[in-house]
């Protein structure tokens, strides 16, 4: 297990006041960059990660270190992988622990948008990180509760968190009873080496998703069986 911290980073606010439509000049800006400047000042994003081992797998589950997680998806994905890696990534406590007055809607909008960059910046480092340390080529991610519901339920969220121990006190990430995580600029998942193009919202019907990154497709759906072991699931219940 490794903690990754203090990252060296260049922070592109400009990048930023464009995606929020912020006019250069404006008043706006003035009180974005002062947002900028104090998340600059406490914050501190973080990664942790883990070398897993696959040790057995069932008809629609894989164990990886000890610990059973549930979802024909992550299985077949898994099929030809000896080896994985766990991760959790956060924009960081320090940025969470910001609070801004009930009308302030517009300055919290804009700083879950800084905690937003920040947790990228964990997160693509992170990948890095890992590519280069285990020389690892093609790769892939798989979350709990990412892409449409089935695929692999949120609830395994406290399956992988208990791969890491108390993550809370590790990096400062914990898990709501619903199984969201706080701070909520916070991602988690499985990385593992693959030849084959995958992503979450490829298994996603879901319309007009925002943060769509890859088309439905129908054959990757078809050839993992997911609809016959959705169906043979609810005539179990």
């Amino acid at each position: 297990m490794e903690i990754l911290k203090d990252f060296e980073f260049d922070f592109d606010a400009g990048l930023l006041m464009r995606k929020l439509k912020i006019a250069e000049g404006s008043e706006d800006e003035t009180e974005f960059k002062e947002l900028v400047n104090k998340a600059l000042s406490i914050a501190n994003p973080k990664a942790i990660y883990l070398e897993g081992f696959v040790e057995s797998m069932a008809d629609d589950s894989v164990v990886i270190n000890g610990v059973k997680f549930t979802s024909l998806t992550l299985r077949k994905n898994l099929e030809n992988t000896e080896r994985v890696f766990a991760y959790i990534a956060t924009c960081g406590a320090e940025l969470n622990s910001v609070k801004f007055d009930q009308y302030e809607f517009l300055k919290e909008y804009w700083w879950d948008t800084i905690k937003g960059y920040f947790l990228e910046i964990a997160r693509n480092k992170l990948m890095g990180y890992i590519k280069k340390r285990y020389m690892l080529n093609k790769t892939a991610t798989m979350a709990p509760g990412g892409g449409e519901a089935g695929i692999w339920h949120i609830e395994q969220q406290k399956q992988l968190f208990a791969l890491f121990g108390d993550v809370e006190k590790l990096i400062g990430v914990r898990l709501t009873e619903t199984y969201l995580m706080i701070p909520n600029k916070s991602v988690s998942g499985i990385l593992f080496p693959t030849e084959r193009d995958y992503s979450g919202c490829k298994l996603c019907r879901r319309k007009n998703c925002p943060g769509r990154s890859a088309e439905f497709d129908e054959e990757l759906w078809n050839s993992i069986g997911i609809e016959a072991a959705l169906k043979l699931k609810e005539k179990r219940r």
